[in-house]
């Protein structure tokens, strides 16, 4: 039945009908009761006239008259049996034995008749007559058709003339059976009639309520089906006048519309105005929608594209592989694209092809499944990651693989000759008089000088070959499968492409070099050991004027020199001989120095003043990092103590190892420090080289992150030489990184060094990191970060590393003086 209306009104008629029979069967009993009730008094108060009657006979004691009476009345319409019974329940009248009695009391025969036949009706039932014995009116109702009523009759004084033997109050009983039929007929009339009207009453009502429901319910849950059916339109509104819950049904279904709207109405906007191409497409490919973004991205109208197969915004051969995909995944369910990123390569309208990343989803509407596929171009991202890969791995002067990269080929190349069972060598040159063309016309000079040597050394060597430099005018040569005599040959063919004149302006300059050589795997069998030999061998050149030496270890000194080295560090350490310098750090807003950062030095009795990179290296190979950085932080707690007394309110930078960063007891040791030296957590800051973090990320970041949170302030030194990137910085509790000075040194000779310098300040800027510059070292290049945005700088221009002494005395006269 497909009717609300008539499945309501049936429900309902039910429900009436139940009701109404239900009531029906109560009144139907109620009337019934009445009308017996009704006979039974009828049935008594014609009892006790018979009784009035008859009493009137005796007492002119006229018993054949009153007999004759009794048998008259059988006859009598509605009367089934009118009988007196004496107390023993036979019937009076019918034999002598009262009149004789009667005559005896009398002493005479005062009365006289003859005999009659008794009825032998029924007897009554023995406990109604029992009760009538006892002076009660008492009904004999055994019989559905009948009514009998048992009427006592009582001896009253007039009675007492005739019936004076008897002292009993009851004379007897006078039994009258009345037929029933007459309200049998009026309970059957009834019973039709009470039937009809309720039944009549049942249809009235069931076609009021069937009427009341069209008006109230059906039809406006028809406007509503009809509104639901056309939601889609967003323009169907209900009338909500009704005050019932209907009204209410309709008012919020207005407010459903009403949000719905403005959700779609967001949505729309967020879709169409994101960066991002989102596609929606079925189980089949076949694109559902498509935003404004599609047609920036792929040079589609989005109305082109509804209706085709997503696949058309794929090359080959990824459009194979995606329905290939597709089809697994509905088969099976398991796909790793799904709720996950991944890059692909998009094709646009013209055919040119582009990286995006996709991230692809699944959502169902009903029991249909749409993927949802929301796209981004990524090549400029591309240009940049391959941009910052290359700046870590190459030296942005001569765009020469720098250290890191070197180390790495080393390492793959020592893995090939042990499986393939050859030699390689390794070659470390140094140019000589590098330091004179510096000193004497300036870096500018020197830096074109390094650019030239590094073209005319990539094109003495082969292609296999890796040149690197390794800092100032050192470069270390790789050369896979050679062995010591064409080692030799390429060492002679350097050193005359490096003695050849170098033209540089109106300047005719003259460098060399001298270089050393070891081979593997007979000096060393990885990469840290060749290169120290490589590097001991160049010196022993360098000292002898070989122009090229193979490593001897008789003749390396350089060990005897670095265990001699160790042993005093050690000691120098213990007994607190060395030194702090302080560089200060301009902030570029304000113009006025807010730190400083402490730089460790030795004064070596027989070296002199030794500075970090002589010997810092060598802590950090023997265990000697972690004292000698807890010295540089203690020391730089108590002078930092020490100048703030004298109202230099400035932060103080410190150093740290990568073994700092993988000593999980390190923050504790800087929480001592700090309680014992009365400093605060906010004024000192730790800088780590990227180097360190990525030794051992996971073991840093937990270390990083106790620093943190005692409030100590964290930054990346020499930013752009290692191995992370950004997406890195993301992760560390650090808030500064400083630019490496190489690049900023060259920014204003070379334009792509200015670009990356720029592109770390901005890309630091939006994840909320501060930038600080090193090697400021002229007021252009100063001007030049400011206006990049830079934060900070810090170099030769403001101030030289100096004693805690000339810093006090520099911050009071400097134009960048608090």
């Amino acid at each position: 039945m497909k009717s609300l209306g008539i499945r309501l009104a049936l429900i309902l008629s039910s429900v009436l009908l139940v009701l109404v029979l239900l009531a029906g069967v109560l009144i139907e009993r109620q009337l019934t009761r009445a009308i017996h009730n009704e006979e039974v008094d009828q049935a008594k108060s014609h009892a006790q006239t018979l009784l009035a009657s008859l009493r009137i006979l005796m007492l002119n004691g006229q018993g054949a008259l009153a007999r004759e009476w009794l048998d008259s009345m059988h006859g009598a319409p509605g009367i089934i049996d009118i009988e007196v019974l004496r107390r023993n329940g036979r019937e009076a009248f019918t034999d002598l034995s009262t009149l004789k009695r009667v005559n005896d009391f009398l002493g005479e025969a005062v009365f006289e008749r003859q005999p009659t036949p008794p009825h032998h009706v029924d007897q009554p039932a023995l406990g109604a007559f029992n009760r009538a014995l006892q002076g009660e009116v008492a009904l004999d109702l055994r019989f559905d058709d009948e009514i009998t009523v048992l009427q006592p009759i009582e001896a009253s004084s007039e009675c007492l003339t005739c019936h004076g033997y008897d002292p009993n109050p009851l004379r007897g009983v006078l039994k009258l059976s009345l037929s029933r039929e007459k309200g049998l007929a009026r309970i059957q009339s009834m019973r039709v009639s009470l039937w009809a009207i309720a039944a009549l009453l049942v249809v009235i009502i069931g076609l009021t309520v069937l009427a009341v429901l069209r008006v109230s319910v059906l039809k406006p849950v028809n406007r509503l089906k009809d509104a639901i059916m056309r939601v889609g339109e967003r323009q169907v509104e209900l009338p909500t006048h009704w005050r019932d819950e209907l009204g209410q049904v309709a008012t919020v279904f207005n407010e459903m519309q009403h949000q719905l709207v403005a959700t779609e109405t967001r949505i729309r906007a967020v879709s169409e105005n994101a960066f991002d191409a989102i596609i929606t497409a079925d189980e089949q490919g076949v694109i559902d929608s498509a935003n404004h973004a599609v047609e920036k991205m792929f040079g589609y109208p989005p109305g082109e594209l509804i209706g085709r197969n997503v696949a058309m915004l794929m090359p080959e051969p990824y459009r194979d592989e995606h329905d290939r995909y597709i089809a697994k995944y509905l088969m099976t369910g398991k796909g790793r694209l799904i709720n996950n990123r991944a890059e692909v390569v998009g094709q646009r309208k013209d055919g040119t092809t582009f990286p995006l990343e996709v991230a692809l989803s699944e959502m169902f509407i009903g029991a249909r499944r749409y993927f949802v596929a929301v796209a981004r171009d990524i090549t400029e991202n591309k240009r940049q990651t391959a941009a910052l890969q290359h700046q870590a791995l190459h030296d942005a002067l001569t765009e020469l693989p720098n250290r890191s990269l070197l180390s790495d080929r080393i390492r793959q190349s020592i893995l090939l000759a042990q499986r393939e069972h050859h030699e390689l060598a390794l070659l470390v040159m140094d140019l000589d008089r590098f330091k004179d063309i510096n000193d004497t016309l300036g870096h500018q000079y020197g830096d074109l000088v390094l650019q030239q040597i590094a073209e005319r050394m990539r094109q003495a060597l082969r292609e296999s070959d890796t040149i690197a430099r390794l800092g100032g005018d050192e470069f270390a040569i790789l050369l896979p499968n050679t062995g010591l005599n064409q080692a030799r040959a390429i060492a002679e063919k350097l050193l005359r492409v490096t003695e050849e004149p170098i033209l540089i302006g109106d300047q005719m300059l003259h460098a060399g070099a001298s270089i050393g050589i070891t081979l593997y795997p007979q000096h060393g069998e990885d990469e840290v050991t060749l290169l120290q030999r490589a590097d001991v061998a160049m010196y022993m050149a360098k000292r002898q004027h070989l122009g090229a030496a193979v490593y001897d270890p008789s003749s390396d000194q350089h060990s005897l020199r670095n265990l001699a080295l160790l042993g005093e560090l050690r000691g120098a350490i213990e007994r607190d001989q060395l030194i702090l310098h302080f560089q200060p750090k301009v902030d570029l807003r304000s113009g006025k120095v807010y730190g400083v950062e402490s730089l460790v030095r030795w004064q070596h009795p027989e070296h002199g003043l030794m500075y970090p990179d002589e010997f810092v290296p060598l802590a950090e190979q023997t265990g000697l990092i972690a004292p000698l950085s807890l010295w540089a932080l203690k020391t730089s707690l108590r002078t930092c103590a020490r100048y703030r007394s004298g109202d230099m309110d400035l932060d103080v930078a410190v150093n740290l190892s990568v073994r700092n960063l993988q000593d999980l007891r390190f923050p504790d040791k800087v929480a001592q420090l700090l309680d014992e030296n009365c400093g605060e957590p906010g004024r000192l800051r730790l800088e780590i080289t990227e180097t360190a973090i990525m030794a051992d990320p996971a073991r840093a970041l937990d270390v990083l992150k106790r620093l943190s949170v005692m409030g100590v302030k964290l930054s990346i030194d020499d930013f752009g030489t290692g191995y992370s990137s950004l997406a890195h910085l993301k992760q560390m509790p650090v808030d500064e990184l400083k630019i490496d000075k190489q690049f900023v040194m060259g920014m204003l000779e070379d334009e792509s060094d200015a670009v990356i310098v720029r592109s770390i300040i901005d890309l630091a800027h939006n994840i909320g990191i501060k930038v600080v510059a090193e090697g400021v070292e002229s007021q252009l290049l100063y001007q030049r970060l400011k206006e990049m945005g830079c934060d900070a700088v810090q170099g030769y221009y403001m101030c030289p590393p100096v004693a805690v002494d000339d810093l006090i005395e520099w911050v009071k006269c400097s134009p960048w003086r608090i």
